[in-house]
């Protein structure tokens, strides 16, 4: 079980949230209120939280916190850091921000680029090709969610109490910034 006062800002979450970010899972709506709290609870905050906690631009943010990830010292990345990403799209398919059928071709395409997803690249791409050969047929579609969702069951353990945390502070910002355009 997640808890987050034990919450460690250390290279291992730095990984995790950049994987966050770059899948486009969460943006600094999410981002900003958790820096304010950890650096207001902090005698001495890390300084890429710092950074962080006021940047806007998704690449601006991606980049500082994989600045602190892979600096020194160095550590390696964690071995499911690639499969994570997969999860956080799924995740996004979970709350209706992707489709399915976007999500296979997403997927596909990033399983092709990084080529250290536990699937290669076909796997997600005869997916769309049988959704797409089945004129989307919702059975289908149903399958092969639970298909996926089984192979990256792991990844979405440890990517799912971190969202929802995250979810927390993006309501806590929806809040705060209500009526400001």
């Amino acid at each position: 079980m997640f808890k987050e006062q034990e919450l460690q800002l250390d290279k291992w979450f730095a990984f995790r949230l950049s994987v966050m970010l770059d899948s486009g899972l969460i943006n600094y709506k999410h981002v900003h209120p958790f820096c304010d709290q950890m650096i207001e609870k902090s005698d001495k905050p890390p300084y890429w939280l710092i950074e962080i906690s006021i940047a806007k631009f998704q690449p601006d943010t991606i980049r500082i916190v994989n600045q602190y990830a892979y600096g020194e010292p160095y550590v390696n990345e964690p071995s499911d850091l690639y499969d994570m990403y997969i999860a956080c799209m799924l995740l996004k398919v979970e709350t209706r921000e992707m489709s399915w059928a976007s999500f296979l071709l997403a997927a596909g395409s990033y399983a092709d680029g990084y080529q250290q997803v536990k699937e290669d690249c076909s796997y997600f791409y005869d997916m769309l090709n049988e959704l797409e050969d089945s004129e989307f047929n919702l059975i289908i579609e149903a399958r092969q969610q639970l298909e996926i969702r089984a192979l990256f069951a792991n990844e979405m353990e440890k990517i799912i109490p971190l969202y929802q945390m995250f979810k927390r502070y993006f309501r806590k910002y929806l809040a705060t910034h209500k009526g400001q355009g």
